[in-house]
Formats: structure tokens, sequence, C-alpha cells
């Protein structure tokens, strides 16, 4: 508890989950005997014979002490994973009282245990994370999260809550196999001496300093690079998959494995164009060029009944610019539409008539440009400018009067 008063402040307000089991109610009871200003979060999912239990065992405890206490019961159904589901749900509580409570952060009970199984499923999956182990401050969907409690072991956790005579609750489905964590639980954590415990917690250590130092060179890399693949390629391989690991992370706030990384990287040495999807966007390699396209069909269209100077999100419509951007209208050709380009899109030019797709192509201009370059139509219905190419032939002059820039 030597490091508490640097992380914890007790003019402040905390909010401090608690599950009712031996680990949180320890917690619990030491920042009480601390004198910290708590509220106490419990969540009540409903999913165990025991959960009721546990419950009472946390009301009764902030009873008796005067410690404010927000139980939730969870009716939600949930869909897909159910440890997925109850974190989101669980942190969502959370910051509706970080909130409401105007208070410094959310307290957890993660112990020793905790952050060695941790470290021990990111090598079983080869995760490639900012982090090993768990985190004594962190951030979690907007949550300040701070854990006091990484230098204790479980088993004095329990061991404390006895001799000070804190009622506790054990869940049940801690003590079965069926979460990849319960496993490493069992098979390792549980069989290792505490000197074996404190040696991995040494290793843990070292090799995230190694890491915060690769971290803060891929950023730098990352803070000047302009998505060029072959600047990439130049650097060694190890700061490469960091890079690549960052930057996707955060554009997709995804943490790829690292077989997909792997993957990524064999695609990076081909030189045709690529894609392939990462959550819910598509990470593409067009021009020698890194981007990710959300999936989304931007489409806009800006219909003018005179002749109008300004600017739009898309484009402006000028007195001046460059000829590719020059057009002359007369009052026939209104009202004129300017809209983004679609894909059967054509314009007749002094040397013949040309697809704008094609022209996107040969000039090699990035598909997120090509989604919301502007066309301009007359009354006719006829595309009369497409901007870098040209206007068509009937409206081509010495003095045009408009000039619409990309």
């Amino acid at each position: 508890m030597e490091n508490w008063e640097i992380l914890l402040d007790k003019k402040e307000t905390y909010i401090i989950g608690v599950s009712g089991g031996p680990d949180s109610m320890a917690l619990l009871d030491m920042c009480k005997k601390q004198g910290y200003s708590l509220v106490v979060a419990h969540m009540n999912y409903q999913k165990r014979d025991s959960a009721l239990r546990d419950e009472e065992i946390v009301r009764k405890y902030c009873e008796e002490n005067g410690i404010p206490c927000v139980i939730r019961k969870q009716n939600k159904t949930c869909q897909g994973n159910f440890q997925a589901f109850a974190r989101e749900e669980r942190y969502r509580f959370y910051k509706e009282l970080l909130d409401e409570y105007k208070a410094q952060g959310v307290l957890l009970a993660h112990h020793l245990d905790d952050h060695l199984e941790t470290y021990l499923m990111q090598k079983q999956r080869k995760s490639l994370g900012e982090w090993h182990g768990i985190k004594e401050k962190t951030e979690i969907f907007g949550c300040p999260i701070l854990r006091p409690l990484l230098s204790f072991t479980k088993a004095q956790l329990e061991m404390y809550c006895k001799k000070q005579g804190v009622a506790f609750g054990i869940d049940e489905s801690n003590l079965i196999d069926d979460y990849t964590r319960n496993k490493i639980r069992h098979e390792q954590i549980e069989h290792m001496t505490m000197e074996e415990k404190l040696d991995l917690a040494q290793k843990i250590q070292e090799e995230n300093e190694r890491l915060l130092q690769e971290n803060k060179k891929a950023r730098h890399f990352l803070s000047q690079w302009d998505f060029d693949v072959s600047s990439l390629l130049e650097l060694d391989e190890n700061l490469r998959y960091r890079c690549l690991f960052l930057w996707i992370k955060d554009k997709t706030k995804t943490s790829l494995s690292a077989k997909q990384l792997s993957k990524i990287q064999q695609l990076l040495y081909k030189k045709d164009s690529w894609e392939i999807p990462v959550k819910d966007k598509i990470l593409y390699q067009e021009y020698g060029k890194l981007d990710f396209d959300d999936g989304s069909d931007i489409s806009y269209a800006y219909e003018y009944n005179s002749l109008k100077y300004g600017k739009t999100p898309y484009f402006e419509i000028s007195k001046t610019g460059r000829g590719v951007e020059a057009l002359t209208l007369s009052e026939k050709d209104f009202p004129i539409t300017i809209r983004n380009v679609k894909e059967a899109d054509r314009i007749t030019l002094r040397f013949g008539t040309k697809k704008v797709h094609r022209w996107f192509i040969d000039r090699k201009i990035p598909r997120k440009q090509r989604k919301v370059w502007p066309v301009v139509v007359n009354a006719a219905n006829n595309i009369v400018l497409v901007p870098g190419i040209g206007c068509d032939i009937a409206h081509f002059s010495n003095n045009p009067n408009i000039f619409v820039l990309k």
C-alpha cells in the first residue's frame, strides 16, 4: 500500500467496483480504513445462483459502514460473448456514476495473479498489445481506471478478509475451466510459488520497459509518416510490426494478432493494389500508399439556378482558377447540379469521350478522393466539367465565367 498516496487522493471521490468476492471486498475495506471517499458500484447480472448472496454481502457492508452503494440488476439479453457483454455493461455503469458523483476515477481490485494471468494469456494468443499484463493506471471506455492491488496475490487478499472479518462470496464460475483465464489460473498460476510469481512480475516489468521504448520509436515514425509503403519497408521488422500495430489500432480501435499483422506485412511487398477487411473498415494499398476505407458511400448534390460563388465541404465555385477547372456557362445551362462522380459518368472532350473513372485510374487518384470528386451537370443532364480534366467541347472558351475547384 506504499504507492497509494501517489495513486490516490483523499480529497477526491472514487467509484469502486465491488462484486462481493474477496478481492473487491478487501479493496473496499482497505480504502474505507484509509479514509478514502467512496461510492460502491455493484452489478448483478442475475446469471449465477449465488448472485443475490453477493449483492447482499456488498449491501450489508455499505450499510454498516455508511458508504453510498449503487446496485444495478442487469436485465438485458446477451446476444454474443457474455464476458464481452458483461464488461461493456459494467463500464457503462461506471461511467454513469463517474459523471453523477463527479468522481476522480474507478477503483478495481485486480491483483498480482490477474496481472500474471493476463500476461500469459497475451503470450498464448500471441497478442502484440501496447502493454504486457495489467496497467496500474489506464482508461477504458472513457473511465479513468486505478488498480491499487497489483502487488497483492489473491491468497493474500483472501487472508486479509478472513483476518479482518470481512464477509465475501466465492464466484463458482471461477472454479471451473470454462474460460481461458480460469484455465491458466488453475493449471499455471495456482501452482507457482511466491518467488516464481515475483520473478515473472519482474520479467513483465522489463518487457514493458522495452515495449515503451519501441512504442516511442514507432510513434515518432508515425507522426511523420505519409502512408508511403516503401518507407515502412525500410524499417527493421520489429519496428515495422510495431508501427503497423499502433497505426491500425488508432484507426480501428482493434488490436491485431501477430498472425494478422504477418499477413498484412506479406501484402506490403505486392506491387499491385490489394485490400483486406479489418473490423468494420477496409485496409487497402493503392499507388504505393496505405489507407483505410470505412465502406460508406458519400453522396452529395448542389443545385444552382444562377451563377453563384462560394465554398462547400466538397468544392469551391470561384472567379479564378486553372484551365482544367474553367467553364463557360450560359442561361440555357441552368439549373446546374454539382454532385459527386458516379461510376458510369463520361465527359466529351476535344480528344474524344472519356470515362471519368478511367481518368482517375490513369492519374492515380486515391479512392478517398474519387468518392467525393465533383462533376458539373447542366440542365440537359450532360457532364460539362470535371475539375482536373476540364470542360466539354461546347463549354470551352478563352473567357470562362466560373471555376470549380476540387
